[in-house]
């Protein structure tokens, strides 16, 4: 990823830390009481509605909860009006003051580039319409819209859930007689904020009015890094140029220091993207326009968000057609850090993943890697399974390696979807064998490759996705984009999953294309990306609609593809497999501000190098734990399996099933360490989670350095200061009984000497007479 802005320093980012800190802090009576209002609003479904205006000056007034935004058509532009968190209807009169002033501003809402010509300041008003989405409880509103100067006609949809997120995207239909191409698209832009007299709410001499936050790695393990810079009068531009979403995320946090309102902006888009977030303040000692002297200080937010490229065409449109672009989430929200990601997390589980097919979703899995990798027999496969079921897991998976011509090369033989001759009866007596022992079975297999050694490669080497003629990704990389290899997948994924009987499908995609490929199509240089995207969310649709009670994992060498377009199609997904202490639990602190804890798998085994030596087992359990659990490389055989180690698994693996997982489950996420340096050392790390009604909570406590005092006083933010709760700390098997308000106010101080150790509390409230 690639983030360019003004250099900062560092004692500027300091504060910001501090802030950040405060913010997200749950300290003090009146800030329980606070987040005890919040969660109720929250948790109920809130109004979703629109307002059409017609007349010489159309526009739309969206609202969805306390979140309103207005749109026009205003000169041939489609423009943003304003925003706003509170529910608060702004007055015509107040809009109409500004819009000369709007004019000059870049406040369009979406931007459309048609063979290099920007189209702001042609479009003309066809309509609009109204309409509920069967099955999910809310309100599609379509705004039509035609250009004056192309024949292209935009269909503007957004999607209203009742929540402080809206969904937008373009339906973009060529009503020409020939092709045309998309060279440049943001599905939603605009002015975010305008913050007048800032200057009254800030320190003194200070200009920071917006920080961006965005993830400032885009490698393999490294996911979940958020980093906050002050915006000051500059364009931050954030970029995602792996040929995927990447390790990084497309999405951008932007805080009012002014106000303490937030943004978060998210494009579900599984291929390259860029974002754009400009500031302009103006500040200056005093206005003498009338008789009064007042400064003059004002701010505003603007942005641009979507898909990128290389090349002079993101998709070409063929003549009668219509495209899809990506969707863009957008959150509005006055509130602390904890409750914006809440409310993030909420909307994920609700109107982004798919509905689960059955509890299973949330298994304990197994998986074969990790001792036999490459080494596959039958034997030692049901070796594995018995270890799987004799620690408790519900699914077993078997990962790369079955499959292809050659021996020992799991990443070359990709492509070639049968088992090899070093499993010369097949799957199909392993399924059972793990069925026999009271497993669900699933199946991993890297869809999109064809390695060197597959037969595949060698008889459709036109499958090989290129650039300027020329293999790229080591010549390992299918064309998703071409219908014909689009169509073989699919079949091929059907094919797999109907002869094995699957209960899970996992897909992994080991390949990063950079620039990614590139063809020439009715005359223009057209990306590949958009085709490989459209092709491949279509098929998956397709795939869930045919196999409903099959489990569909995401996984691209662990966190590659996390955006929200991918995940509307997967029920869980693995995040870097990574797991080293500190790093590992860094992973998953800051992945979860965007995704539910529940859905993530996180690995425990021997498949990562040295894992032992990054914290004990407690340590290492607990971090799987507090997300979805997979058990890889446990030992060589059964016989060789600790048997204290044994016992440890066994009961890490119970109290996940019995107490944690219905906690996870909708849970309320809380980051008592929001930021936490992925190169530098930081003491602790403390993850809490809560249910909705505030019965139960479980909270761990990491020390992920010998740094700062050894004693955390930690303070629960997801109680209830009314009920009475049952302490567990899970070192000592203790129990205590504690008020909500005791805790809430006092907490609880929490001693861990050494780095790569950690608590656990469970908090569970007492049948008293407020929960009776």
């Amino acid at each position: 990823m690639e983030v360019s802005g003004k250099s900062l320093r560092a004692r500027t980012i300091g504060r910001h830390g501090a802030r950040l800190t405060s913010i997200s802090a749950g300290l003090g009576f009146i800030l329980i009481l606070h987040s005890v209002l919040f969660a109720a609003i929250a948790s109920e479904l809130a109004p979703r509605s629109a307002v059409v205006r017609a007349g010489p000056v159309p526009g739309v007034r969206f609202n969805s909860g306390l979140t309103i935004c207005d749109e026009e058509l205003r000169h041939g532009r489609w423009v943003s009006r304003y925003w706003e968190s509170s529910g608060q209807i702004v007055a015509d009169i107040q809009v109409d003051a500004e819009r000369e002033q709007m004019d000059a501003l870049p406040v369009d809402a979406f931007k459309l580039e048609i063979e290099g010509q920007e189209l702001s300041g042609t479009w003309k008003w066809i309509g609009a319409s109204q309409s509920e989405i069967q099955n999910s409880e809310s309100l599609l509103i379509t705004v039509e819209l035609e250009s004056r100067v192309r024949p292209i006609r935009v269909k503007v949809q957004t999607l209203l859930s009742g929540g402080p997120v809206m969904v937008r995207w373009l339906e973009i239909r060529n009503i020409a007689d020939r092709p045309t191409a998309i060279s440049n698209v943001s599905p939603w832009a605009g002015q975010l904020w305008h913050t007048p007299n800032f200057a009254e709410k800030l320190p003194p001499d200070s200009e920071n009015v917006y920080d961006i936050g965005y993830a400032q790695y885009s490698k393999w393990g490294y996911e979940g890094a958020w980093r906050f810079d002050p915006v000051v009068n500059e364009t931050k531009v954030i970029s995602g140029e792996r040929g995927k979403s990447g390790w990084g995320h497309p999405t951008f946090f932007a805080h009012n220091n002014a106000t303490g309102e937030w943004f978060v902006a998210s494009l579900a888009w599984s291929g390259n993207w860029k974002i754009r977030v400009t500031s302009k303040v103006e500040k200056s000692p005093v206005d003498r326009s009338d008789s009064v002297d007042r400064p003059v200080n004002e701010a505003r937010l603007f942005f641009d968000m979507g898909p990128s490229s290389v090349d002079p065409a993101l998709r070409v449109i063929a003549a009668g057609e219509t495209v899809k672009t990506p969707e863009t989430h957008i959150l509005c929200m006055k509130s602390d850090l904890d409750h914006v990601t809440q409310a993030l997390v909420n909307h994920v589980r609700r109107d982004v993943l798919p509905r689960p097919p059955s509890e299973h979703v949330f298994d304990v899995e197994a998986n074969h890697r990790g001792y036999i990798v490459d080494h596959e027999t039958e034997a030692g496969i049901e070796r594995e399974i018995d270890m799987a079921a004799d620690i408790g897991a519900e699914t077993f998976l078997i990962d790369a390696g079955w499959y292809g011509p050659e021996p020992n090369r799991w990443y070359q033989n990709v492509g070639d979807w049968y088992a090899g001759a070093w499993l010369p009866n097949d799957l199909q007596p392993i399924r059972e064998y793990a069925r026999k022992k009271g497993l669900r079975f699933g199946l991993w297999v890297e869809i999109e490759g064809a390695g060197a050694a597959s037969k595949l490669r060698k008889e459709h080497p036109e499958w090989i996705l290129t650039r300027d003629g020329l293999p790229i990704a080591n010549g390992r990389h299918l064309d998703v984009g071409n219908p014909v290899v689009a169509q073989w997948m699919e079949s091929e994924i059907a094919r797999i999953i109907k002869k094995y009987d699957l209960d899970v499908f996992r897909i992994d995609y080991n390949m990063s294309t950079e620039e990614d490929g590139n063809q020439v199509r009715e005359g223009f240089i057209e990306n590949s990306s958009w085709r490989h995207v459209e092709n491949l969310y279509a098929m998956f649709d397709r795939l869930r609609v045919q196999f409903p009670g099959v489990i569909f994992q995401n996984c691209a060498g662990g966190g590659g593809r996390l955006d929200w377009g991918i995940l509307r199609r997967f029920d869980n997904t693995e995040l870097s497999d990574w797991m080293r202490g500190p790093r590992g639990v860094k992973i998953l602190n800051g992945m979860t501000w965007l995704l539910p804890p529940e859905i993530l798998l996180r690995t425990f085994g021997t498949e990562v190098p040295d894992l032992a030596g990054d914290g004990d087992i407690d340590y290492q359990m607990r971090q799987v734990e507090m997300s979805l659990p997979i058990f890889r490389g446990i030992a060589p055989s059964p016989a060789e399996l600790n048997p204290i180690l044994r016992n440890k698994i066994r009961a890490g693996v119970d109290l996940y099933k019995n107490d944690l997982r219905p906690i996870l489950r909708n849970s309320l996420v809380y980051h008592h360490t929001p930021m936490t340096p992925y190169f530098n050392e930081s003491p602790w790390l403390v993850l809490e989670y809560s249910t909705p009604n505030k019965r139960r909570g479980v909270a761990t406590l990491f020390r992920t350095s010998d740094l700062g005092d050894p004693v955390y006083q930690f303070v629960p933010r997801g109680l209830d200061s009314s009920a009475t709760y049952k302490v567990t700390f899970e070192n000592r098997v203790e129990t205590v009984e504690l008020s909500g308000l005791q805790l809430m106010s006092q907490g609880i101080p929490v001693r861990l000497e050494a780095m790569g150790t950690s608590e656990m509390l469970l908090f569970e409230s007492l049948p008293n007479a407020k929960n009776r």
